[in-house]
């Protein structure tokens, strides 16, 4: 549990894919069955992109190119079909049948092959007035002016050219007596090169000596945050945001404890575009407007004791915990998280009865691809119920993710060249009713 305020990323929606010039057929050389509704980019392709796609394929976005008009996506058309027929795009790690999920992103069989017939039909745009009114993605706060803004102390400007960057930025929460929040925006300030960020609460202000002693605004935290929780674990991750993401918004009556003389830790994962970027992302908190029964807790799935022998290409590790008796809970979001040697992952709650319940699957782990699944509706975890984490790892030379060649033994560890097993489940107490406690 000492290292429990390790780094966990969640990403998210970056196309990084080498992309190849489509040089198909045009419009005017194919010839349509008369059974078959023609496929346009004006009438059915831009509306897939609008609902699956343009979150991050839109000029300034994270994505390296757009899909907001037919000159946009029309150059790129057979690779979408590549990538939409394979599901590498839009990104989506959880397989289906185990959890659902509010956040879920992913085309339906449908979609795919309409991509498909577009492309072979030779990518035609089609007539103007088909075309739906275009989103707009507004660069201000969509839940109205927030009650506290946290801004870093400057500009932060990664290297152009060093590849990934991974910076903390403590901020102070300035609260002079205790609040909860019931909802929170993480706004990106250059979404050119913010990849995804998360955030966390440091509640004995540890981050800010880490801060001092790193040149900068802010300081490296590739694999640590450089500080561990050591109050209320259970509230230390608190949020994240990556592209496509929508504000958080927690259920009525359900709060995010944020106490006094706090300091909001804020984990941004830079990718560099090659020219110089600079970025000072903000967060808006949202105080409570009315009474709080609940508080959000996290509880962590974990095992810090496991080394995977170098060579080792489907190494077993689990992690488990159990409910302790009386205490019955529900399941609002779970976010597993590993590193490079990782392959595979499931969460499941094995419940008293001897029934179990898929939380969440994973089946081709992608360290860049991690993200916090936010279930359709709260799942129950009665008293007893034990939380079971299974996870493989590959750490042979034929990982090409593999940090180390030759490769050697891994253990848990804050670096990405180690490695992690832990899953967070956000939950709340069926029994928590603080209105009711006067806290």
């Amino acid at each position: 549990m000492r290292r429990l305020g390790k780094r966990i990323l969640v990403l998210a929606m970056l196309v990084t894919f080498s992309l190849i010039i489509y040089d198909g057929l045009r419009p005017s050389h194919v010839l349509l069955s008369a059974s078959e509704e023609p496929v346009t980019f004006n009438n059915q392709i831009v509306r897939i992109f609008q609902k699956n796609c343009q979150a991050c394929h839109h000029p300034g976005d994270i994505a390296p190119f757009s899909l907001m008009t037919y000159e946009d996506g029309y150059p790129w058309a057979q690779r979408i079909k590549e990538v939409t027929q394979s599901r590498y795009m839009p990104p989506w790690k959880p397989v289906s049948g185990c959890g659902e999920f509010k956040n879920k992103r992913g085309l339906t069989d449908e979609e795919i092959a309409t991509i498909a017939r577009w492309v072979d039909a030779g990518a035609p745009e089609g007539n103007p007035t088909d075309l739906p009114p275009p989103l707009e993605f507004p660069d201000g706060w969509t839940l109205g002016e927030p009650d506290s803004i946290l801004t870093p102390e400057a500009e932060y400007m990664p290297d152009p050219v060093a590849g990934d960057v991974y910076r903390c930025f403590s901020i102070p929460t300035n609260l002079t007596e205790d609040r909860y929040i019931t909802k929170m925006q993480l706004r990106p300030r250059n979404r050119k090169i913010v990849h995804h960020m998360m955030l966390f609460l440091d509640v004995d202000g540890k981050s800010a000596e880490a801060d001092e002693a790193d040149p900068g605004p802010g300081y490296t935290c590739s694999g640590d945050f450089g500080f561990v929780p050591t109050r209320d674990p259970l509230g230390f991750f608190i949020g994240g945001w990556t592209p496509g993401a929508t504000p958080l918004v927690l259920p009525e009556g359900v709060g995010l404890f944020v106490p006094a003389h706090s300091r909001i830790v804020m984990q941004v994962h830079y990718h560099p575009t090659g020219e110089p970027e600079s970025d000072r992302t903000q967060v808006g908190l949202y105080f409570a407007r009315g009474p709080i029964q609940k508080k959000l807790h996290v509880l962590p799935v974990l095992n810090t004791q496991f080394v995977i022998p170098a060579g080792a290409e489907h190494y077993k590790v689990t992690a488990s915990l159990t409910l302790p008796p009386g205490l019955n809970m529900h399941a609002l979001a779970i976010l597993p998280h590993m590193h490079q040697l990782a392959r595979q992952v499931q969460v499941e709650a094995i419940y008293p009865d001897g029934t179990t319940a898929c939380l969440v699957k994973i089946d081709d782990w992608d360290f860049h691809w991690q993200d916090n699944y936010v279930f359709a509706e709260p799942v129950p975890l009665p008293a007893r119920t034990r939380l079971e984490m299974t996870a493989y790892y590959d750490n042979s030379a034929n990982n090409p993710n593999n940090p180390h060649s030759p490769p050697q033994p891994v253990g848990w560890g804050g670096s990405t060249a180690d490695e992690m097993c832990v899953s967070f489940i956000g939950v709340t107490f069926d029994a928590e009713n603080l209105e009711r406690s006067g806290r």
